[in-house]
C-alpha cells in the first residue's frame, strides 16, 4: 500500500466516510479486516461499523469462529477458509460458507451459508494476513498495550483463561510479525481511547 493511503483514525465517522468514499476492489462486496492484539476492541469496532454502515447488508465473520482450537488457530487452514470459502465467493457476488468452531465440543459444526453482503467485515487476529489483502479494501489495525488487552480479555471471559491467553499473546505476536500486519494497515486506531 502506498504510504499516503494510510491514515490514523480518531472516530467511527472517519472510518465510515472512508468506507463510503474509497474505490472498492469488487463490485459485489466491499471487504475489510479488523486486526490487532487480543482485547484491543476488534469485535466492538466491527459491531459499531455494522450498526452504522448505510451502504447495504453487512456480514461480520469472527476469526474465533474459524480457528481450529487454540493450537491450530493461525495456520494455513485459517488462510484457506478465509480465501476459498469466504473472500473469493463474496467478492464474486456468490454465497459464502464456513463451518463454525464449537469451543466446548472442540470440533467444527455444520456449514453456515450467507449471501454475499455489501460489506464483509473480517474481525479478529489473522483477518489481516497477507493472503486476505488481495481481497480487502481496508485493513484496520487496532493498537493496544498487550497487558491492557490481556486484562480486558480476562475481565470479559474470566481469569481462568490467563495461562492460555498469555500463550496466545506470544502466538499472535509471532503471527503479526511474520505477516507484517500492523505495517500494512491502511487505517490505524488507538484501542486505548477509541473503543
Amino acid at each position: 500500500m502506498a504510504e499516503d493511503k494510510k491514515v490514523t483514525s480518531t472516530s467511527l465517522e472517519e472510518i465510515l466516510e472512508r468506507l463510503n468514499a474509497e474505490a472498492r476492489k469488487s463490485p459485489f462486496s466491499r471487504a475489510i479486516s479488523i486486526d490487532g492484539p487480543a482485547g484491543s476492541g476488534k469485535t466492538t469496532l466491527a459491531r459499531r461499523i455494522s450498526e452504522n454502515y448505510k451502504g447495504g447488508p453487512v456480514l461480520t465473520v469472527h476469526m474465533d469462529d474459524l480457528y481450529n482450537g487454540w493450537e491450530d488457530a493461525l495456520t494455513s487452514q485459517l488462510t484457506r477458509t478465509l480465501v476459498n470459502q469466504i473472500l473469493t465467493p463474496a467478492t464474486q457476488g456468490k454465497a459464502l460458507g464456513f463451518r463454525k468452531y464449537d469451543w466446548l465440543n472442540k470440533s467444527f459444526g455444520e456449514l453456515i451459508s450467507h449471501p454475499a453482503p455489501n460489506l464483509l467485515i473480517l474481525e479478529g487476529v489473522g483477518s489481516g494476513q497477507k493472503a486476505t489483502r488481495a481481497f480487502t479494501d481496508e485493513l484496520i489495525w487496532i493498537d493496544i498495550d498487550l497487558e491492557v488487552g490481556l486484562q480486558r480479555v480476562l475481565r470479559r471471559d474470566g481469569d481462568y483463561l490467563e495461562t492460555e491467553m498469555r500463550i496466545w499473546q506470544i502466538r499472535e505476536q509471532e503471527h503479526f510479525k511474520s505477516e507484517n500486519t500492523r505495517d500494512c494497515a491502511t487505517i490505524r486506531v488507538d484501542g486505548n481511547f477509541f473503543i
